[in-house]
C-alpha cells in the first residue's frame, strides 16, 4: 500500500488552500471539525521515538498525517464507508482514467484494424507472419559427441514417425521445449529474423503443412512444422489481430499528438528534474512543461502522475537523460489529451471496472482501519461523538507506536486523503509546529541522534523510510 508523503500533502494544499485560522495558536497544532491535536500530544509522540532527532520536516509530516487520519476517523464515526461512486472514482482517479485511456485507445486502434477471413487468408498466404510449431530434443554444446548423436537420432525418430502417420499431438508429448509443448508445439506467429539463424532459415522455407528435416541449433535438434491454416485459424487470427493492432498504436498516438497539438517545452526536462527534487515548491508554484489544445501540462500535473507510478520511477527522474524525460512528459500530455477526447466521445467507467475500483479502495481503507486500531476502538460505541473520541485516541496511540517502531506504517490512500482535505474542514498551525519542535528539542536534544528524514519524501517511499533509523540503513 503506497504511503502518504509530503508531496501528496502538498497537492492537497495547492488545490484547496491551507486554512490558517490557527496561525496565532501555539497550543493546537491541527484541528478537524470535531478533533484536535494538542502540542503536548505531538511532543509526547515524537519524544517517544528511539534515536530520532526531530526536525521541522518530521514534525510537519506527522501533523499532516494526523490530519488525514483524523479526517478519515470523522467520516467513519459518522458511518460513511467512503465507497460511494463519486468518492471511489476520485480516490482511484489514476486507475479510473487509465481505464478510459486504455478502452478508448483500443477503440481507436480497433477502428483502424479490420481482421476478417480474407485478411487472415491473405496474411497466411503471404508468409511474412508464420505460425510455426516445433518439437525439440535438447542437446547442449557441453554434451559429449555420443550424447549429441543420441539426441539427433531421437529427433530423427520423431520425424520418421510423423512422416509415417503418427499424430503431431502424440509426438509433441516428447517435446523438450516445455513452453511450446504446452502450446501444442507452437512458438507463436513469427517474422523472419526473430529466431536463431538455423531455425529461422528452415521455418521460412516451409510450405503450409510441410515438415522440415532435423535442424540443429545451439539448443539442440528440432523438427519444425508449418501447419495448414485450417488447423490453426483461430489462434492465427488472434495473433495477426494483435500484430496489426500493435502496428496501429504508433499511428493512433501520432494522430492524437497531431489532433491535440501536443507540445513539450524546450526546458521541460530540467523543470521536471527540479520538480522531482523539490515537490512542495513545484506544487505551490507550478511551471509549464508543455501543452495541448485547450490545456497546459505543469510540474504539478507531472508530479501527480508520478505519484501513481512506482517509487522507483520517481527515483530515476534526477538521473534520466533529457530525451527520456521528454518522451515521458510527451506521453503524459498525450494521456491527458486522450482522456479529454475519451470523455468528449462519451466514454464512461463501466460497472465492472467501478466494482473493481471500489473493492480495491475498500481493501486499502480496511488496512488503515485495522493497523491504526480504528476498528476496534470505535466498536461498541453507538454515538458519533463517542466514536470520534475513541478514534482520535486510537490515532494518537498509533503514531506513538509508529515513532516507537512497534507497528506497521500505513497511510490514508493519497488521493482519498486529497478528497477528504478538499471536502472537509481542517486547520493546521505553522506556529504550533515551530513551538512543538522547540519544545521537543529542549526536552532532550543531547540524547537524540540524526534520523535522516528528508524534508520531502518522494512518492512510493515506504513509510518505514520516512522515520528511519540510520543504524539500520545499508
Amino acid at each position: 500500500m503506497r504511503t502518504l508523503v509530503l508531496a501528496t500533502i502538498a497537492l492537497g494544499l495547492a488545490s484547496c488552500g491551507l486554512q490558517d485560522t490557527l496561525r496565532g495558536s501555539s497550543e493546537i497544532i491541527a484541528r478537524t471539525e470535531h478533533l484536535s491535536l494538542h502540542r503536548d500530544t505531538l511532543t509526547d509522540i515524537v519524544a517517544g521515538g528511539r534515536k530520532i532527532r526531530p526536525n521541522r520536516a518530521l514534525v510537519e509530516e506527522l501533523a499532516f498525517r494526523w490530519v488525514d487520519m483524523a479526517l478519515l476517523a470523522e467520516r467513519l464515526a459518522d458511518g460513511d464507508s467512503l465507497l460511494d461512486s463519486a468518492t471511489v472514482v476520485r480516490a482511484m482517479w489514476t486507475d479510473a482514467e487509465q481505464w478510459l485511456v486504455d478502452a478508448y485507445h483500443e477503440k481507436l486502434a480497433g477502428d483502424l484494424v479490420r481482421v476478417d477471413s480474407a485478411t487472415v487468408d491473405s496474411a497466411y498466404a503471404d508468409g511474412a507472419h508464420r505460425l510455426i510449431q516445433h518439437i525439440l530434443v535438447r542437446a547442449t554444446p557441453d554434451m559429449s559427441l555420443l550424447a549429441r548423436a543420441a539426441a539427433r537420432r531421437r529427433a530423427e525418430g520423431v520425424r520418421a514417425r510423423l512422416t509415417a502417420g503418427s499424430s503431431w499431438d502424440e509426438e509433441n508429448a516428447l517435446n523438450e521445449d516445455l513452453v511450446a509443448r504446452r502450446a501444442g508445439g507452437s512458438v507463436g506467429v513469427i517474422e523472419a529474423g526473430q529466431r536463431v539463424a538455423q531455425f529461422d532459415h528452415a521455418a521460412f522455407q516451409l510450405a503450409p503443412g510441410e515438415l522440415s528435416e532435423v535442424v540443429e541449433t545451439p539448443y539442440g535438434y528440432h523438427v519444425i512444422r508449418r501447419p495448414a491454416l485450417d488447423e490453426v485459424r483461430v489462434t492465427y487470427t488472434a495473433e495477426i489481430e494483435d500484430i496489426l493492432t500493435a502496428r496501429m498504436d504508433s499511428t493512433v498516438l501520432r494522430q492524437i499528438s497531431d489532433r491535440w497539438n501536443v507540445r513539450v517545452k524546450a526546458d521541460a526536462a530540467a523543470l521536471a528534474r527540479e520538480a522531482a527534487s523539490a515537490p512542495l515548491r513545484a506544487y505551490q508554484a507550478p511551471a509549464s512543461l508543455g501543452s495541448y489544445r485547450g490545456g497546459t501540462f505543469t510540474t504539478a500535473d507531472f508530479l501527480l502522475w508520478l505519484q501513481a507510478m512506482s517509487g522507483e520511477v520517481f527515483r530515476t527522474i534526477p538521473g534520466a537523460r533529457d530525451d527520456q524525460l521528454v518522451d515521458l512528459i510527451q506521453s503524459l500530455i498525450r494521456n491527458e489529451a486522450l482522456i479529454r477526447e475519451a470523455r468528449e466521445a462519451g466514454m464512461t467507467l463501466d460497472a465492472d471496472s467501478l466494482t473493481s475500483l471500489k473493492s480495491r479502495l475498500r481493501t486499502e481503507i480496511d488496512q488503515v482501519r485495522s493497523v491504526t486500531g480504528l476498528d476496534s476502538a470505535m466498536e461498541g460505541f453507538a454515538e458519533p461523538e463517542e466514536r470520534r473520541a475513541a478514534g482520535v485516541a486510537a490515532i494518537n496511540d498509533y503514531f506513538r507506536r509508529v515513532v516507537g517502531r512497534t507497528t506497521a506504517v500505513v497511510s490514508v490512500p493519497p488521493f482519498l486523503a486529497q478528497v477528504l482535505r478538499e471536502t472537509m474542514d481542517w486547520e493546521l498551525s505553522q506556529a504550533a509546529i515551530d513551538a512543538t519542535l522547540e519544545r521537543i528539542v529542549r526536552l532532550g536534544e543531547e540524547q537524540l541522534e540524526p534520523s535522516g528524514v528528508p524534508p520531502i519524501l518522494p512518492p512510493g517511499e515506504t513509510a518505514d523510510d520516512s522515520i528511519a533509523d540510520p543504524d539500520d540503513a545499508s
